[in-house]
């Protein structure tokens, strides 16, 4: 066998070319971090398998140790299936007929020893996941081929994870394009291959899918956690307006009670649009911000006058630059260019609170004879760099104002959700959309959104509904009031919504954080052993308790009591898949599971507008059940230490008899306010509801009414 099996620690194996495979760019540019080697006594190695706590066998074979015929079948599949989407002069053999001159000379791609296979026999009955954007007609991914190699429209978000329903997957160590084939081409077989890398998988395994996530995460980080206010409402506005103009539809926001906290601002802003120089400036003849007025506070200038309303603004920003000299800068104190971020802080220091960064350069411009910095071409840079983004504006931004920036771009590869958001760019907000959140939920990733359709209603709700949630105006008439009555009323409704949840909703980003559960838990993932929910695209948890579908007329309830939040009705189900039809103006199901804890709190516009000393507490009560209240200031980077506060709550409901516990609020964090007011709702008709709480001075008010 030519190569490496190495136990690196419980529920993680690495096989790889060799024991000490060479450090990658991924390690170099602090993208992903191996831990060390630890004793691992749960599982058995052979030469061509691994044997894991449950017995499982994971038996592999290589390439190019077997039959080449094999390998070469498999590699003409892919490129004749991913012809559209392949660079000509680059195929996975490492040909170069007609690559320039200069990529010739230059890379060291062209290394025939520098490719891999690697291909794992799989139980019949094996569902995989994962993957990230690379599936977006269904969730389940056997019976398919895939290219991780991050492609505008097609394939943005890739993620090189895949993992079964059986507790075991591969994060695939790679940098350049490479294939998965599940059971496509190899039948009955797991297949990964590529070309300008060494062979270099982990094998992670655990008790559930979440373990996996997991696992994937230790190497790659945990989710971001995004400033509280970008879980509100991203309104961007369309990209030739003025400063009056939004501020105008702004206050129309703010008149028709329609929350809001964000406004994103598109290319038009600049002088000179789609500015992808280091001299970018603001369009004055649109945005009156002269030179006198470009610091932070300045009374009267346009990002002062947004943020006294309660908005926060983020910039649009197009970007196509060699990133990989910022990375050599930090690792050896050499670099050769600016880096890409010093020139968008005076933009911040004027008031903008982040960026939206364009994706389409980034991932469609190919130039192959671009020598980056660290010698390596634009192409074996191409997913790497899709990282690199996001990373160096965060680190940018929260070095320069110590807290989050609201940010987000479309384009990802391994570990992206360390540092921003992404949005599902320029797909719309229907079906397909929403299979790739579920498919990115899927992948570890939790901060995803869409840009919602507001003249769909169940695209409102869907989006109203989604970890973060985003409206598009882009071009034309496409604030809610010129989407017609009904169609602003839905809109306002799910606003209001929304907001109303954002303690629920936020309480789940940062477990998210913490755990690395995503908020959006797709059913495979949060009833794993239910096999009827194995491959539903159309409906996903909204944290542990609330049940959502779009753009389907069933729902299935998993086995228990469900309640239907639109009209209350119960329904107790033995895993049954219904027909089901909203009632007018929602737009899908909304089902909370009995038992359920649901933090809210009281309508606002936006977020701060009113303080966090009074949370609602609304209890579904069946059985026992527990809830962790989860909080933090919102906006610093101390969540990265895990600061954050914890309140235990419990509800157990016996003989018509309910008796709710509210522990003390466990930890601290920055403007944690002195003391807490409860408000508990207990849904039902109960003989006797009993609140008890331990922490000295907090006030509980039972609402009688609920």
């Amino acid at each position: 066998m030519n190569c490496s099996i190495t136990p690196i620690k419980e529920g993680m194996i690495r096989i790889s070319k060799c024991e000490n495979m060479p450090e990658k760019y991924l390690e170099r540019y602090g993208i992903v971090k191996i831990p060390p080697k630890e004793l691992v006594t749960d599982v058995i190695v052979e030469e061509n398998a691994v044997i894991l706590p449950n017995g499982r066998r994971l038996t592999f074979t290589l390439r190019p140790e077997v039959d080449d015929f094999f390998w070469q079948q498999e590699i003409d599949y892919q490129l004749e299936k991913f012809k559209e989407y392949v660079p000509s002069y680059r195929n996975v053999e490492g040909r170069l007929e007609d690559a320039p001159e200069a990529w010739n000379e230059s890379s060291n791609a062209r290394n025939s020893s520098k490719k891999f296979g690697i291909s794992f026999q799989i139980d019949e009955n094996a569902k995989f996941y994962g993957l990230g954007e690379g599936n977006r007609k269904s969730i389940q991914h056997r019976g398919g081929s895939y290219q991780n190699w991050p492609v505008y429209q097609f394939n943005e978000v890739v993620i090189p994870l895949v993992y079964t329903n059986q507790n075991w997957g591969i994060f695939i160590f790679a940098e350049d394009r490479h294939f998965v084939d599940i059971d496509d081409y190899a039948k009955g077989r797991l297949t990964i291959l590529g070309n300008l890398d060494e062979l270099d998988v982990f094998v992670l395994y655990g008790e559930s899918m979440k373990d996996i996530i997991r696992l994937y995460t230790d190497l790659s980080g945990k989710s971001m956690l995004l400033p509280k206010y970008m879980y509100g409402l991203t309104y961007i506005a369309p990209q030739y307006q003025n400063q009056f103009e939004i501020l105008n539809d702004m206050m129309k926001y703010r008149e028709k009670h329609i929350p809001c906290d964000n406004v994103s601002l598109e290319p038009g802003w600049m002088s000179k649009p789609f500015d992808y120089s280091f001299d970018k400036n603001w369009d004055l003849t649109r945005f009156h911000i002269d030179v006198w007025m470009r610091k932070r506070e300045y009374p009267s200038q346009f990002l002062s006058v947004m943020r006294r309303f309660g908005f926060h603004v983020g910039l649009w920003n197009c970007m196509y630059y060699d990133l990989c000299d910022q990375e050599e800068r930090l690792v050896t104190g050499k670099g050769e260019l600016p880096a890409w971020y010093d020139h968008m802080k005076k933009f911040v220091d004027a008031g903008a609170d982040g960026f939206k960064i364009d994706p389409s350069d980034m991932l469609i411009r190919i130039e192959p004879d671009k020598i980056y910095t660290n010698g390596k071409s634009q192409l074996e840079m191409h997913n790497i760099s899709q990282v690199l983004v996001m990373k160096q504006v965060y680190k940018g931004f929260t070095e320069q104002m110590n807290k989050r920036p609201y940010l987000h771009y479309s384009g990802g590869y391994t570990g992206q959700q360390r540092w921003g958001a992404a949005t599902t760019g320029d797909n719309g907000g229907k079906e397909g959309s929403m299979i790739w959140l579920v498919n990115l939920a899927m992948s570890g990733f939790m901060n995803a959104s869409v840009d919602m359709d507001i003249y769909s209603m169940q695209a409102i709700h869907f989006g109203m509904l989604a970890p973060w949630a985003q409206h598009n105006a882009w071009e034309g008439c496409r604030q809610p009031w010129y989407a017609g009555e009904e169609n602003e009323r839905i809109y306002t409704y799910y606003a209001r919504l929304r907001y109303s949840l954002i303690p629920y909703i936020y309480s789940a980003a940062i477990e998210c954080h913490e755990t690395s559960v995503p908020m959006l838990r797709p059913m495979p993932m949060e009833f794993q052993y239910d096999e009827k929910c194995m491959e539903l695209s159309h409906q996903y948890m909204l944290g542990e308790y609330i049940l959502l579908t779009a753009f389907t007329d069933k729902v299935y309830l998993p086995k228990g009591c469900w309640i239907d939040y639109w009209t209350n009705e119960e329904y107790e189900s033995n895993g049954e898949m219904l027909t089901y039809q909203p009632p007018k103006e929602r737009g899908g199901a909304f089902f909370i599971k009995k038992g359920a804890i649901i933090p809210k709190w009281q309508d606002r516009d936006y977020v701060t507008q009113l303080s966090e000393e009074k949370i609602e507490l609304h209890f579904y009560p069946m059985g026992r059940s527990t809830y962790i209240f989860r909080e933090d200031d919102g906006e610093s980077i101390d969540y990265e230490q895990n600061v954050s506060c914890h309140t235990l709550i419990t509800c157990e409901c016996v003989d018509d008899k309910v008796q709710i516990h509210i522990g003390r609020r466990e930890g601290e964090y920055t403007n944690k306010p002195e003391k807490r007011t409860w408000l508990v709702y207990v849904h039902g008709t109960y003989k006797e509801i009993t609140i008890t709480c331990d922490e000295e001075g907090a006030e509980v008010d039972l609402n009688e009414d609920s």
